[in-house]
């Protein structure tokens, strides 16, 4: 059962990518706004068709607060566009470097 825990705990703290992260908001939004247009007449289907949407709000919310913590899981998020900027320019001067000594090599290879 301990076991059990500290799986999840670890699934929680893992870093994702972004295609990992759910933010498919849009269904919950479409039927917020379908139920709001409706036209009831009926005072208890009012009643409860406000019911409902307040249930797909709250759903909404819910799915809010979840991608918030799926995008603090990001790697890199904690990171400034200033120290994003450096980063970059970092790898790509090693991408530099690292195609400059392919091509010499290449060059210098003999061919079979």
């Amino acid at each position: 059962m301990e076991n059990n825990t500290d799986h999840t705990e670890q699934n929680n703290c893992a870093p994702l990518s972004v295609q990992d992260v759910d933010v498919d908001f849009l269904p919950i939004v479409y039927e917020i706004i379908r139920s709001v247009e409706r036209d009831l007449h009926d005072n208890s289907a009012k009643v409860r068709e406000s019911q409902d949407c307040s249930q797909k709000v709250l759903e909404l919310q819910k799915k809010f607060d979840a991608a918030r913590a799926q995008i603090l899981r990001l790697p890199g998020i904690d990171y400034n566009k200033q120290d994003q900027l450096k980063q970059f320019e970092i790898l790509r001067t090693q991408l530099k470097l690292k195609r400059e000594l392919l091509q010499k090599y290449r060059n210098n290879m003999c061919p079979f």
